[in-house]
C-alpha cells in the first residue's frame, strides 16, 4: 500500500481524516482491519510498501485510476489494486481526483487462500490490478462500487468473506511465528526466530513459501525495514548508524542498501523528496 497511510498504521496515527475499523470476530482470522483515509491534494505520486500483510486498496470511484511504476515500466489500473510480498522502487501515481482511499489489510496466507491464488503470485505482480483477482471467487467490483457508503462497503466484504473463506484454515505455529516476528520487529535472525519458537528452519521455510509467498529471511527483512524506516522519518537529528544499528543492521551501509533497494533513493534524498 502506499507508504504514507502504512505509517499511519504502523503508528496508530488515527483521525477523523484516517481511522480504522476492527473486523468482526466472524472474519478477524482472515482480515486484520479496515481502514479510511483522506488523500493529500498536494501529493498525487507514492512509494508504494509491504510489511507482510496483503492489502486490496480502493480508490473512491469505480472510474478511477492510478499509475503503477515499477522497473521503468507503467501501468494502468483501474478501481482498484491489490498488493503483497516483497516490494521494491514502486510507486503510484493517482490520476483521478480521488479523496478517499479504502484499504483492506488481510492477514499473511489467508488472502491467498480466499482468492485462490499460489502464495508466489506477487513476486511476479507486486502489486495487480484487483478485477484480475477477484474473478477467482467471484467479487462482484461493481456491486461494491454500489455500495454508498463506507459502512455499506465493510458489510459488503464482511459478508463475501464469510460466503468465501469456508476452506480457509490457519496454520497455528506459522501464525505463532509472524506474531513473534512482529513483535520484536524483524529485529532478529532467522536462525534465532527458529530457536526462540522451537521450530525447524526446513519446516518453516515450506510454510512461508506455501502460505506467505516469499522466504522467513524476506519476511523479517520487510519487518525490520519498515520499522528503520519510521524511525528514520521520525527524527529531527538523522543518526543513521544509530537507526541502523536500533533495528538490527549490521551497520549502515546494510540499511543504506535496504533503503536504495526499496525506495529507489538515498535516505537523504528521500526525505529531500517528502519534505517538498
Amino acid at each position: 500500500m502506499p507508504i504514507n497511510y502504512l505509517k499511519k498504521i504502523q503508528l496508530g496515527e488515527f483521525n477523523a481524516d484516517g481511522y480504522k475499523v476492527s473486523p468482526p470476530s466472524a472474519v478477524e482470522s482472515i482480515i486484520e482491519g479496515f481502514y479510511v483515509f483522506a488523500k493529500d491534494p498536494r501529493d498525487n505520486t507514492h512509494l508504494i510498501f509491504n510489511d507482510g500483510f496483503p492489502v486490496l486498496v480502493f480508490l473512491q470511484s469505480r472510474k478511477d485510476t492510478v499509475t503503477v511504476t515499477a522497473e521503468g515500466k507503467d501501468l494502468e489500473i483501474k478501481a482498484a489494486w491489490a498488493s503483497a510480498g516483497s516490494i521494491k522502487n514502486v510507486h503510484v501515481k493517482y490520476n483521478s481526483h480521488t479523496e478517499q482511499i479504502f484499504i483492506v489489510r488481510f492477514h499473511p496466507g489467508a488472502f491467498y487462500q480466499l482468492f485462490g491464488l499460489n502464495a508466489q503470485h506477487f513476486r511476479q505482480y507486486p502489486v495487480s490490478p484487483f478485477e484480475h483477482i477477484a474473478k477467482n471467487n467471484n467479487f462482484s467490483i461493481t456491486s461494491f462500487f454500489d455500495c454508498s457508503n463506507i459502512d455499506e462497503k465493510i458489510a459488503f466484504i464482511e459478508k463475501h468473506v464469510q460466503q468465501s473463506s469456508k476452506n480457509t484454515c490457519k496454520p497455528e505455529i506459522l501464525h505463532q511465528t509472524l506474531d513473534y516476528i512482529h513483535k520484536i520487529k524483524g529485529n532478529s535472525t532467522v536462525r534465532n526466530v527458529t530457536n526462540d519458537i522451537g521450530v525447524n528452519y526446513k519446516w518453516l521455510e515450506r510454510s512461508f513459501i506455501q502460505h506467505i509467498g516469499i522466504l522467513p529471511k524476506e519476511y523479517i527483512q520487510l519487518q525490520r525495514f519498515i520499522h528503520a524506516y519510521l524511525e528514520l522519518v521520525g527524527s529531527e537529528n538523522i543518526d543513521l548508524m544509530r537507526i541502523a544499528l536500533s533495528n538490527g543492521y549490521y551497520d549502515s551501509n546494510h540499511f543504506l542498501k535496504d533503503f536504495k533497494g526499496y525506495t529507489g533513493k538515498t535516505p537523504v534524498a528521500y526525505l529531500r523528496r517528502i519534505a517538498n
